[in-house]
C-alpha cells in the first residue's frame, strides 16, 4: 500500500498516545492536535506502511522524496522536525529509533483502522456510531504495545526523566493551589529626563544594562539606546528615516541584536554591547514585532512570525547565523496566536517561552530541539516579558494588568510569590531584576473612537477620553461603547454633548458589542456565551452558551447571528449561524475561521485562520472566492454592512471588492509610527467607519522598587 491508497482507506491509525488521521493529516493525543505538513505526512505514513523494517536513507530519497538524489541535511532536518511533532505531554516516548550507519525504524506496531473494518466493528451496537476513544483505547492496551523489550521500556522511561531534570527539575502535574497575595507600596524614580517615547526594554543576562528604543518629543524616528544601570551612561545608534528596535542579547550580554526598519524593509543586525565595533547584518525579517537571543556566535534563537503563513502566528525558530538555515522548535496550533520567546537559561540549556491563546496565556519550557516541552503555569492575563532570577532559580514577570509581580520557582514547580503593587500603577513594557526591583516604562497609550466619512476622506474625533474605550457603536441619538473599569469592561452611553453615563447592564469580561438597528436587538460577547438584549428594555431575548470560546460574533440578515467558536481543546474553530426566530443553529461547512459576517441574501464573508476572505455561497455550497490578505501590521480587523465590506490590517483600512481585478483597494492610512487601528465597524445610522485607534504619547523609563 502506497501513500495515496493509505490515505483513501485508513480511517485512522493508533501508536502509542497518538490517533493519526490520515484524512485531515492530524495528529491526536486528546489533548493537542498537530497538522502535518506534507512532507511529514508523507514521511509518517511511509514509517507506518513499513513499521517492520529498518529504512534507509536511500528508501527515504527513492520512496518518500522520489528524487536521485536529496542532501543528507535536508533528511536529517526531516527527521527532526517529524520527531519534534511526535512528542507531546503524553508520548515522551521515541517513536522513530535511529539504527547506526542503517537507518530508521517505527518503534510502535500501529493499529490501522481502515473505513471498512470501521462499519463492521461498529455495526453490532449502531451503523452511526462512530469509532469511540474508549474503543481505541481497549484495542492500545490488547494490541499495540512497542516493538522492544521491557528493558529497552525502561531505558527509555529513564532517559526521558533525566531530560526533564536537565531542564529544571522533575516536572509533574501543574499545581493548581497559588501562594496568598502580599500587598506592597512602590516607590518610583526617573531613569532618563529626556522627553519622548521609550519602548520595547530588554535587560541583558547580567542585569547591567538596559537595551531599549527611544524617540525624542521632536524626532520622527526610532534610535537604538544600551544603558548602563551603575554609570546611567548611554549610548545610541540610529539615523534619519530608519527606526531601530532592539531584538535581544547574546547569553554572555556582549552582544546586542536589533532589527532596521524602513518602509515594507525589515533587517536583524548585531553589534558589540560596547558599541565599539562594526555592525554586522545578519538576516532579512518582517517589521512586525520580533524578540531573539544569541545562543552562541553562531546561533540565534527567535519567535518568527509567518508560521504555517499566518501572519499572526509565531513559532519559536532556531537560525544558523553562519549557514542560514533554520529549523523550527515549537510548533503552536493554528488557531492559537503563537509561541513569543520570554529567556533563555544557559547553563540548563533551556528555553522560556509563552503561547498565547484566545483565553490564557501559557508559560513554557524546552530544550534548544523543542523537546520535553513542559507547561509550567497558565496566566488569565498576557505575560509580555519575564526574567530569569539565577540567585533563587526563579521566573519573574509583571502582570500590567492586574499590577501584581509573580514568581515561579523552578525548584519546586510552582507559583511562590504573588506580589500586588498598591497605588495608581499603570505600567506598559517592563524588565524584572528580581521580585522587589524591576525597570518599567509609563504607559504610552491613549486609546480614542474615530469616525472615517468615506465620500470625504475626512477622520474625526469622536469620543475622546482617559480611558480605554473600544467598540462604539452609533445607536439612535447617541453612542455607546465598552469602558475598562479595573479588571472588568463597562457598557457606557455617551450623548450628542459628551455626557457619560451607564447603559444600565452590570459590568463584565465583555469581548465585544453590536447593534442591529432593524431589530433594535444589542449583542454582548462574553467568553463562552452570547446575551441578547432588547434595547430600550434591556430585557434578555436570547442567550447562545457554547463548549468553548467564542471568537466572534456578528449580526446577519433576517435576525440571525453569526459566530466562532474555539473548541474546548483549543484546536479547531467552527463558524455557526443561529436564528433568533426559531432559535435554530446552522453550522457552516467550513473550520478553522476567526469571524463571519453576511455580505447579502446567500453570500457570507470569512475570515480564515490562515489570514484569507472566503466568499462563501450557501445556494452553491462552496467558497467561490479566495482573497489573499496583506500582512497584519498590528492584527486584522473587518467592518461589514449594507452589501459592503472594510478590511483594516491596523495601518491601512481596504475596501474589498470580490469581482474586481483587484480586490484590495487602499482607502486610508494611519502613520503606524504613532497610531494603530485596532477594530474597525460601519455606523447603522450613518454608514461612516467607526475606529478604535491607539495613539503613542510621550512617557517615562522608571526604576520601581516594591517596599518591604
Amino acid at each position: 500500500m502506497n501513500e495515496v491508497s493509505f490515505s483513501r482507506k485508513v480511517k485512522e491509525v493508533h501508536f502509542g498516545a497518538w490517533v493519526f488521521d490520515p484524512k485531515t493529516q492530524t495528529l491526536s493525543d486528546g489533548e493537542v492536535e498537530r497538522e502535518l505538513e506534507p512532507l511529514l505526512f508523507k514521511l509518517l505514513s511511509y514509517f507506518i506502511i513499513n513499521n517492520d523494517q529498518v529504512i534507509t536513507r536511500q528508501n527515504l530519497v527513492d520512496d518518500v522524496w522520489c528524487q536521485n538524489y536529496v542532501d543528507d541535511n535536508a533528511i536529517n532536518r526531516a527527521i527532526s522536525e517529524l520527531r519534534k511533532i511526535l512528542k507531546s505531554d503524553k508520548q515522551r516516548s521515541i517513536v522513530l529509533k535511529t539504527h547506526y550507519r542503517k537507518g530508521y525504524s517505527f518503534v510502535f506496531e500501529p493499529i490501522i483502522i481502515y473505513h471498512d473494518q470501521l462499519s463492521s466493528e461498529t455495526h453490532q451496537t449502531s451503523p452511526e456510531t462512530p469509532f469511540t476513544h474508549h474503543q481505541a483505547d481497549t484495542l492500545i492496551k490488547n494490541t499495540g504495545k512497542p516493538k522492544r523489550s521491557k528493558s529497552i521500556i525502561i531505558g527509555t522511561f529513564f532517559a526521558g526523566a533525566l531530560a526533564l531534570v536537565s531542564i529544571g527539575s522533575q516536572f509533574k502535574s501543574l499545581e493548581n493551589s497559588e501562594p496568598d497575595i502580599v500587598e506592597s507600596t512602590i516607590e518610583e524614580s526617573v531613569l532618563s529626563w529626556i522627553e519622548g517615547r521609550y519602548t520595547l526594554l530588554n535587560l541583558s543576562p547580567d542585569k547591567r544594562q538596559l537595551l531599549f528604543a527611544f524617540v525624542p518629543s521632536d524626532g520622527q524616528n526610532y534610535t537604538l539606546v544600551v544603558k548602563d544601570l551603575n554609570t546611567g551612561y548611554e549610548k545610541r545608534l540610529g539615523e534619519e528615516q530608519v527606526n531601530y528596535f532592539p531584538v535581544g542579547w547574546s547569553v554572555d550580554s556582549s552582544t546586542v541584536y536589533y532589527r532596521i526598519v524602513k518602509d515594507d524593509t525589515c533587517q536583524v543586525w548585531r553589534l558589540n554591547a560596547d558599541f565599539n565595533s562594526s555592525s554586522e547584518y545578519l538576516f532579512p525579517c518582517e517589521p512586525a514585532g520580533l524578540s531573539g537571543i544569541g545562543v552562541d556566535n553562531d546561533h540565534f534563537i527567535y519567535s518568527k512570525r509567518g508560521y504555517r503563513n499566518k501572519d499572526e502566528l509565531a513559532a519559536l525558530t532556531s537560525r544558523n547565523l553562519v549557514s542560514g538555515e533554520e529549523y523550527q522548535i515549537t510548533s503552536p496550533n493554528l488557531n492559537s496566536n503563537g509561541d513569543s520567546l520570554l529567556a533563555y537559561i544557559p547553563e540548563k540549556e533551556t528555553i522560556i517561552f509563552e503561547r498565547l491563546q484566545f483565553d490564557t496565556s501559557e508559560l513554557y519550557m524546552t530544550d534548544l530541539d523543542g523537546g520535553n516541552q513542559v507547561k509550567l503555569y497558565e496566566a488569565k492575563n498576557r505575560i509580555w516579558a519575564l526574567n530569569y532570577d539565577r540567585e533563587n532559580n526563579m521566573l519573574v514577570w509583571l502582570d500590567t494588568a492586574e499590577s501584581k509581580v509573580y514568581g515561579y520557582s523552578l525548584d519546586e514547580n510552582k507559583l511562590t510569590n504573588i506580589t500586588k503593587l498598591v497605588g495608581n500603577i499603570n505600567y506598559a513594557s517592563y524588565q524584572s531584576i528580581g521580585l522587589s526591583e524591576f525597570l518599567a516604562v509609563s504607559y504610552p497609550f491613549l486609546q480614542d473612537i474615530y469616525s472615517y466619512d468615506l465620500e470625504s476622506g475626512q477622520l474625526t474625533e469622536k469620543v475622546k477620553s482617559p480611558y480605554e474605550d473600544v467598540f462604539a457603536l452609533d445607536v439612535q441619538d447617541h453612542i455607546i461603547l465598552l469602558r475598562r473599569v479595573g479588571k472588568k469592561l463597562a457598557i457606557k452611553k455617551v450623548d450628542s454633548s459628551g455626557q457619560v453615563s451607564a447603559l444600565g447592564l452590570p459590568d463584565g469580561q465583555y469581548s465585544a458589542i453590536s447593534y442591529n438597528k432593524e431589530q433594535n436587538h444589542l449583542l454582548v460577547q462574553l467568553q463562552n456565551k452570547i446575551d441578547v438584549y432588547d434595547y430600550e428594555t434591556l430585557s434578555l431575548v436570547a442567550s447562545i452558551e457554547v463548549d468553548g470560546i467564542i471568537i466572534s460574533s456578528e449580526f446577519l440578515l433576517n435576525n440571525r447571528i453569526g459566530y466562532v467558536v474555539l473548541d474546548e481543546q483549543k484546536v479547531r474553530s467552527r463558524a455557526y449561524i443561529y436564528s433568533l426566530d426559531d432559535s435554530k443553529e446552522t453550522k457552516l461547512p467550513m473550520v478553522n475561521l476567526r469571524w463571519v459576517g453576511q455580505l447579502n441574501e446567500y453570500q457570507y464573508v470569512t475570515l480564515s485562520s490562515d489570514d484569507k476572505l472566503l466568499l462563501y455561497d450557501a445556494k452553491q455550497g462552496e467558497v467561490s472566492i479566495t482573497v489573499d490578505l496583506p500582512k497584519a501590521l498590528y492584527k486584522h480587523s473587518e467592518a461589514i454592512g449594507d452589501g459592503l465590506y472594510y478590511h483594516s490590517d491596523g495601518k491601512t483600512i481596504y475596501r474589498v471588492d470580490f469581482y474586481a481585478e483587484e480586490p484590495m483597494k487602499e482607502i486610508y492610512s494611519v502613520d503606524a509610527s504613532k497610531f494603530v487601528i485596532q477594530n474597525l465597524r460601519i455606523s447603522s445610522s450613518s454608514g461612516q467607519l467607526l475606529l478604535d485607534i491607539l495613539e503613542v504619547k510621550q512617557n517615562q523609563l522608571l526604576k520601581v522598587k516594591v517596599q518591604g
